[in-house]
């Protein structure tokens, strides 16, 4: 059995390998330098602890200063992203049918409502980062939701997951792969238009695209489509469910009527 490298408890997979942002690196890392040079003033030796802490914090968990990915986005200016291929999507978001703007997104590669390759493997790649831990997921989503993760609460029952901030609920889930796949949702195309959208038009995209994959974002099985009984105090409905039938995850559900269950359109 592999022993458990000691180091990787403190590294974030969400903002570090293939997920790093090379602006919020950057600018973490002139942070730490003018940090350094400041402390040196006094003490070369201190001075010298902090860069190396700094350095440390930058590799291993992409940023010393929280929320940095939320504020390249919003002050770096356009000519300095792009110098690192994160320019922008615009701030209008496309208009249309689902499809349209999904499909404006990269989302979409068809019109057959088939995720982009290109979008499904760095979808698939941020979920699986973001279900290594709560703790990894409460960090994200703190980001997201531009709040503290200590204030983030995820709460699973039986039926389904709950989400609340400072106590107050924010939003409910099948599963807590699906919280997962919509953080990641939100996280791969939070440098498109897509930050345009507001949020309920944002939920109902992410759950469109969690009825549409055809592998589960966490365990890379292969989804199921059938039909399903959902009970609760209020009575049964029944609903068409998209589950994984390896780790039972379910992603999405949505109500049985074929004009309803057209998550692409």
């Amino acid at each position: 059995m592999d022993t458990p490298n000691p180091v990787d408890r403190f590294r974030d997979p969400v903002y570090t390998g293939s997920n790093r942002c090379w602006p919020c690196t950057a600018v973490n890392l002139c942070i730490v330098a003018v940090g350094a040079a400041a402390v040196s003033a006094l003490s070369l030796v201190a001075g010298l602890g902090v860069a190396g802490l700094g350095i440390a914090l930058v590799w291993l968990r992409g940023y010393v200063l929280p929320g940095t990915p939320t504020l390249t986005r919003r002050y770096l200016p356009t000519w300095v992203l792009a110098r690192f291929g994160k320019v922008p999507g615009g701030t209008s978001p496309p208009g249309g049918n689902p499809t349209e703007q999904l499909s404006a997104l990269g989302v979409l590669s068809d019109e057959d409502a088939h995720l982009h390759p290109a979008f499904r493997e760095a979808w698939g790649e941020t979920a699986a980062a973001l279900s290594e831990s709560k703790r990894v997921l409460r960090r994200a989503v703190g980001e997201v939701l531009a709040v503290p993760p200590a204030d983030v609460r995820i709460e699973t029952s039986e039926r389904d997951v709950e989400l609340t901030v400072a106590g107050d609920w924010v939003g409910q889930w099948p599963s807590q792969t699906a919280l997962v796949a919509d953080v990641a949702t939100e996280l791969t195309l939070a440098e498109t238009a897509w930050t345009g959208f507001d949020h309920p038009t944002r939920a109902d995209l992410a759950a469109r695209i969690r009825g549409l994959t055809e592998q589960c974002p966490v365990c890379e099985s292969e989804t199921r489509v059938s039909e399903d009984t959902v009970r609760s105090c209020c009575g049964a409905a029944d609903v068409v469910a998209v589950t994984c039938p390896e780790c039972g995850a379910r992603l999405a559900e949505f109500d049985p009527a074929p004009a309803a269950f057209a998550p692409g359109q």
